[in-house]
């Protein structure tokens, strides 16, 4: 459960999409990298966010039918 990951947790998540995206400034990807390979839960999230963007990649060649991150965002922060 995201909520008791804590307050750093909760930052790196606030970064990861940029991250994921490789649009990070060089010191804060070093600082979100490092804060994934010491925290298994946000292994696990960037893991699975990696996923999705592999999925839908894969499956929607052109581009992500318009709100389907942002819906898939919202149901995943529900669970």
């Amino acid at each position: 459960m995201i909520s008791a990951m804590g307050d750093r947790c909760d930052a790196l998540l606030e970064r990861l999409e940029t991250y994921l995206d490789g649009e990070c400034p060089v010191d804060v990807e070093a600082v979100v990298a490092q804060h994934l390979e010491d925290c298994p839960p946000c292994l696990d999230r960037a893991d699975f966010e990696r996923k999705i963007r592999d999925l839908i990649a894969a499956k929607c060649r052109d581009a992500a039918p318009p709100g389907l991150v942002d819906a898939i965002r919202q149901r995943l922060q529900l669970s």
